[in-house]
C-alpha cells in the first residue's frame, strides 16, 4: 500500500503539543478505565468478526443476519470455553488431595544430608528468624497495677466464655452478597455485547463520521489510514486465533497422552494465554508441569510435559507463524514488550491482551498524522535510520568489516543495482555535502572513499563470480567520464560494474583527468555512448560543460547521458532544461536506469532490473 507523506515535518512546538496531548490521553485513559475498557474490548472483538461478517454477506445473508448469527456464534463459542474450563478447574480441586503424597515423596526425595551446604544455609535462616522474632523479657514486662497492663493475676484467671450468634439476613441482603462479585463482569460482558453488536451493524456509517470528524480536507488520506488499521489489526487477531487454536490442541492431545487429569483444561488456558506475548505460553506450562509433579510418582511425566511445551512452541514459533502471518503487524519486537508493560500498568490483566491490537492502531496513527510521527518512529518495524544513513555512519567510524557485511546482506536481500542506488550513492552525496560544509576534512574524506571502492570493487567480482555475464560483441565500447571529482568517478564505477555485468564492457576515465584531457580521449575513441557521472549538488555545473564541450566535439553521433545520480525529483525537473541547453540526450538519477538504457542502446539484454 503506497503511503502518501504529503506534509512537512512536526516543528519542535508541535512535537511539544504532542508530548502534552499523549500525557493527556494517559491520564484519560487511565481515570476512566471502566467506561473506555468495554468499548476496547468491543472494538477487538468488531476487527475479529468483521471477516466473518463479509463471508456470511458474501454467501447472501443481509447484513442484520450476518451480524446476528456471527455474534451469537463468537459469544457461544467464549461461553462455551468457559464452562468448560469452570467444570475442568471444580474437578480439578475436587482431585488435588488425592495427590498430596506423591508430592510429599518427591518433596522427601530431594532432601539432602544433614551437613550439606542446603542444609546448614536452612538452619542459619531459621535461626536468624527465630532471633529477630524472639520478644525481649525486659521490654515486654508488664507494670503491675496498669490499666493497659493487668497484673499477672489477671493474665492468669480463667478466660471469659465468648459465644457468636449468627443473626441470619433477609432474602435481598443474601441475593446481593451472592451477585456482588459476579455483577460487575456479567455487567461488562452485557456493554460489550450491546456494543459489537452496534458497531457490526453501523460500521459503515461509524467509518463514515470518524472520516468527517477527522479528515476534513484529507479524505484521501484519513480514509488510507482507517483501512490499513482495520486491515491490519483484522489480519493479527484472525492469524493469531488460528496460531493459538493451532497451538493449543497439541497441546491438550499431548498431556492427555502423558496422563497430566484434566488435559482438556491445560489446552484451553494454553490458548488463551498464548494471546500475551512472549511470556503467556510459558506461564501456560507451570500450571500442568506442577501438576505433573505432584501426580507422577517418577520424573518423566515432568520432563515429557517440558518437553511437550518447548517443542510445540518452537514449531508455532518458527513454522506456523510464518505460514500464516504472511506479514508482520508492523510493530518492532521492543515496542509488542514495552506495549504489553504499557497496557498491562493501565488496564490490568485485560489490558495485556489488548496491547498489541492497540498499539498497531498507534503505529497506523504515527504514520499518517505528522505530529505524532514520533509513534511511527518508536513502534513500527522499519529501521530507525536509512540504511545508507547506516552505511555513512559506519563509513565515518572507517568500520570496513561492517560496511561490507552491511552491503552483502542487502544486496542478497535485493539486488546489486538496488545497493548502488540506495545504499552507496546516497552516502557518496553525504560524503561530498559534508566535505563542502567542512564538517569532513581530507584526510578522513580520503579514507572513505578508499573504503568505499574497495567495497565497489568486491561486490562487483562477487557478482560476476555467482553470475557470468552473457558473452558479447559490442560494436562500441561506452565511455564514462567523472563530472568534478573523486566521488563522481565512484558512482561511475558503480556504472560500469552493471555493464559489465550485462556483457558490455565499459572504460572508466579517472577523475584526476582535466576536462580538456578527457574531451580529446573521447574524441580519439569516438564511443556511441557516452556517460558523464555526476553527483548533485557540487558537480551539476561541471557536468554542464563538460556536456557542452563533448558535445561540440564529437558531434550528433555519440550518443550523451548524464547521471545525476540519487537527485531528487524536483531538483531533476529544474536541471532538466539546463542539461537540454546542454544538448544531451538523456539525464538519469538512478544506476539502474541509466544501465538499463545504456545496454538496452549497446544491444545487449539488460541483466539490470531497475531498483524500486
Amino acid at each position: 500500500m503506497t503511503t502518501l507523506v504529503n506534509a512537512q515535518p512536526a516543528t519542535p512546538g508541535a512535537r511539544g503539543l504532542a508530548f502534552l496531548t499523549v500525557i493527556a490521553v494517559v491520564a484519560v485513559l487511565s481515570f476512566g478505565k471502566d467506561f473506555f475498557l468495554p468499548i476496547a474490548l468491543a472494538v477487538l472483538i468488531s476487527f475479529l468478526l468483521a471477516p466473518v461478517i463479509r463471508t456470511f454477506e458474501r454467501w447472501r445473508l443481509g447484513r442484520v443476519p450476518a451480524v446476528i448469527l456471527a455474534t451469537l456464534l463468537a459469544f457461544s463459542v467464549i461461553g462455551g470455553v468457559g464452562y468448560l474450563m469452570a467444570g475442568q478447574v471444580i474437578d480439578l480441586a475436587n482431585t488435588l488431595p488425592e495427590y498430596k503424597w506423591n508430592l510429599h515423596a518427591k518433596i522427601v526425595s530431594l532432601k539432602t544430608t544433614k551437613d550439606s551446604p542446603l542444609d546448614r544455609a536452612t538452619n542459619t535462616l531459621r535461626e536468624l528468624s527465630e532471633e529477630i522474632t524472639k520478644v525481649d523479657p525486659t521490654v515486654a514486662a508488664p507494670v503491675t497495677g496498669s490499666p493497659v497492663n493487668p497484673p499477672p493475676s489477671a493474665l492468669t484467671s480463667e478466660p471469659l466464655p465468648v459465644e457468636v450468634v449468627y443473626t441470619p439476613g433477609n432474602a435481598v441482603e443474601t441475593l446481593k452478597k451472592f451477585l456482588a462479585p459476579i455483577a460487575g463482569p456479567l455487567g461488562m460482558a452485557v456493554i460489550v455485547i450491546v456494543v459489537v453488536i452496534f458497531m457490526l451493524l453501523e460500521r459503515e456509517d461509524l467509518r463514515d463520521r470518524i472520516i468527517h470528524l477527522v479528515g476534513r480536507g484529507k479524505l484521501h488520506l484519513t480514509t488510507q489510514a482507517l483501512d490499513e488499521a482495520g486491515a491490519r489489526v483484522s489480519r493479527y487477531l484472525v492469524a493469531q486465533v488460528v496460531v493459538n487454536v493451532t497451538y493449543g490442541i497439541p497441546i491438550g492431545l499431548g498431556l492427555w497422552a502423558i496422563g497430566i487429569p484434566n488435559a482438556v483444561l491445560w489446552g484451553v488456558l494454553a490458548t488463551v494465554l498464548r494471546f500475551v506475548p512472549y511470556i503467556g505460553a510459558w506461564i501456560a506450562a507451570a500450571f500442568p508441569l506442577a501438576l505433573s509433579l505432584a501426580i507422577a510418582p517418577s520424573w518423566t511425566a515432568p520432563l515429557l510435559t517440558l518437553g511437550l511445551f518447548v517443542v510445540i512452541e518452537l514449531i508455532s514459533n518458527n513454522v506456523v507463524e510464518p505460514w500464516l502471518y504472511g506479514s508482520s503487524t508492523g510493530l518492532s519486537p521492543m515496542a509488542i514488550i514495552v506495549a504489553a508493560v504499557f497496557w498491562t500498568w493501565l488496564w490490568g490483566g485485560i489490558g495485556l491482551l489488548l496491547a498489541t491490537p492497540l498499539t498497531v492502531c498507534l503505529a497506523v496513527l504515527g504514520k499518517y498524522i505528522p505530529m505524532l510521527s514520533f509513534l511511527d518512529v518508536l513502534l513500527g518495524d522499519k529501521p530507525p535510520i536509512a540504511t545508507s544513513d547506516r552505511f555513512y555512519q559506519r563509513l565515518l567510524a572507517l568500520d570496513g568489516e561492517e560496511v561490507v557485511t552491511l552491503c552483502e546482506a542487502y544486496t542478497a536481500a535485493h539486488s546489486l543495482a538496488a545497493t548502488f542506488d540506495e545504499v552507496i550513492a546516497p552516502a557518496l552525496g553525504l560524503v561530498d555535502t559534508d566535505h563542502r560544509a567542512r564538517e569532513l576534512d581530507d584526510t578522513a574524506k580520503r579514507e572513505i572513499l578508499r573504503v568505499v571502492r574497495e567495497v565497489i570493487i568486491d561486490l562487483g567480482e562477487q557478482e560476476l563470480a555467482k553470475s557470468p555475464p552473457p558473452a558479447t560483441a559490442p560494436t562500441s565500447v561506452p565511455l564514462c567520464l567523472p563530472a568534478s571529482n573523486e566521488t563522481d568517478e565512484l558512482c561511475g564505477l558503480m556504472l560500469v560494474q552493471l555493464l559489465v555485468l550485462g556483457g558490455l564492457p565499459t572504460e572508466l576515465v579517472s577523475s584526476k583527468a582535466l576536462a580538456g584531457e578527457m574531451v580529446e580521449n573521447a574524441a580519439t575513441m569516438q564511443p556511441k555512448l557516452l556517460c558523464i557521472s555526476a553527483t548533485p549538488p557540487s558537480s551539476v555545473l561541471p557536468a554542464q560543460h563538460l556536456s557542452r564541450r563533448l558535445r561540440e566535439r564529437l558531434g550528433k553521433d555519440t550518443r550523451l547521458m548524464v547521471g545525476l545520480w540519487n537527485e531528487s525529483p524536483a531538483d531533476q525537473a529544474r536541471r532538466l532544461d539546463r542539461f537540454k541547453r546542454a544538448q544531451a540526450d538523456q539525464v538519469f538519477v538512478k544506476l539502474s536506469e541509466a544501465a538499463r538504457e545504456i545496454l538496452l542502446q549497446a544491444g545487449c539484454t539488460p541483466q539490470v532490473a531497475p531498483a524500486a
